[in-house]
């Protein structure tokens, strides 16, 4: 059996490409984020697709990790893909969030989903060290 923290979590894309990145009910992830405590907005969001963009086409390395938070009355995944280089200060993670029909301290419990979006990297880890993480995976 596989353990869920021990898989490879980084990946090397050789030709990134936005198309695979696209946001999805950004409004309704950062209305979440916002909840949580994290100092993300709208115009991050649309700041952070215009620098992704500029990277399209080239190397693009990723790190992939979930965290599992407990907001007023619920508890979320949220699963995020740090994009970076070595040699440049990318600062984009795409965040994708979903929300728990019932959380009892399994995070393969059913979940819905409620979207995708990209936000600034540093904002988005400053917003983490203010909420209740339950499990992670980094």
């Amino acid at each position: 059996m596989i353990k869920l923290k021990k898989v490879l979590q980084e990946v090397t894309d050789h030709n990134f490409e936005m198309k695979y990145v696209k946001d999805k009910n950004a409004n309704k992830v950062i209305d979440v984020l916002q909840g949580l405590g994290f100092g993300v907005g709208r115009g991050d969001v649309a700041a952070a697709n215009k620098r992704l963009k500029t990277y399209e086409g080239g190397r693009m390395f990723k790190h992939m990790q979930y965290h599992v938070v407990r907001g007023k009355s619920d508890v979320y995944f949220i699963y995020q893909t740090q994009h970076y280089l070595r040699d440049s200060s990318v600062d984009v993670t795409k965040v994708s969030i979903d929300i728990y029909d019932d959380y009892q301290g399994k995070t393969s419990a059913k979940r819905k989903e409620i979207g995708n979006a990209l936000v600034p990297t540093e904002k988005f880890l400053k917003g983490l060290n203010r909420v209740n993480v339950l499990d992670k995976a980094s």
